[in-house]
């Protein structure tokens, strides 16, 4: 695999006229073309401001951030962002919400009307496209959420705690679909969970971070069966042994 996303011994540090405060140091690591990597850490660590980093929401203070080689100097157009919400437009129906970034962004990598009807009908929402949000359950909604950010076409996806505001069961099953999407769009992605157990099944690899200022502690490979679905992570004998090792690493 090529190395798509390159940190280099970022730092940021937050100044005010009467302090200044060091949220990253030195953290450093690399993601290749089509990984899933999520990002795990004390409260506090830096783990969503990395995120805004990648997307050039905020510039580090020191080292950088490539993506294909090339710096990170403003918001990016390869990155898409996955917020905590869906921030679906409740006046609008699915096929419009989806359509939304494309019509404001005018991007030549959006993808065509044709793509994203074909991820409406693969993805389960057929039937659905003229249907309000509130009409739709949680896991519909993330899915309308992931797709109008794929419609962008980006190189990157961040995903900042998608699943938290789901209730237990619901949040498995969309853990399920999401990775399921993102895996056959061969999408690179980033997670930023405080959930050990969601970091484990959904990723090929996890970034432990110290707490702040945060730095990279530890860096996990994890070696599940190829193609096996978050569910089927979770009754692997495998799955124990990396949440004691990371539960440790984070202690």
């Amino acid at each position: 695999m090529s190395t798509l996303l390159k940190l280099n011994k970022i730092g940021l540090t937050y100044q005010t006229l009467k302090s200044e405060t060091q949220a990253i140091k030195d953290a450093s690591f690399e993601i290749d073309k089509g990984e899933f990597v999520s990002i795990v850490g004390p409260s506090g660590c830096g783990k969503t401001t990395i995120l805004s980093m990648i997307c050039g929401l905020l510039k580090p203070t020191s080292g950088q951030i490539l993506i294909d080689g090339e710096p990170v100097t403003k918001i990016s157009t390869n990155v898409g962002y996955m917020l905590q919400r869906d921030n679906l437009f409740e006046w609008l129906n699915v096929n419009q919400n989806i359509m939304l970034g494309s019509k404001i962004n005018h991007s030549k990598n959006c993808l065509s009307k044709e793509k994203l009807k074909e991820l409406v009908k693969k993805y389960g929402l057929s039937g659905f496209e003229k249907s309000k949000p509130s009409e739709l359950s949680g896991g519909m909604r993330q899915r309308v959420s992931l797709i109008r950010t794929l419609a962008l076409n980006p190189k990157i996806l961040l995903l900042d705690e998608p699943f938290s505001a789901l209730d237990y069961q619901t949040r498995i099953s969309v853990q399920n679909d999401i990775h399921s999407i993102i895996k056959s769009e061969e999408k690179t992605a980033i997670l930023v969970t405080h959930d050990i157990s969601e970091a484990i099944v959904m990723s090929d690899k996890i970034v432990v971070l110290t707490k702040r200022p945060g730095t990279v502690k530890t860096v996990i490979d994890l070696n599940f069966e190829r193609g096996s679905t978050p569910l089927e992570r979770r009754s692997d004998p495998k799955f124990n042994a990396y949440f004691k090792l990371l539960w440790e690493e984070l202690q």
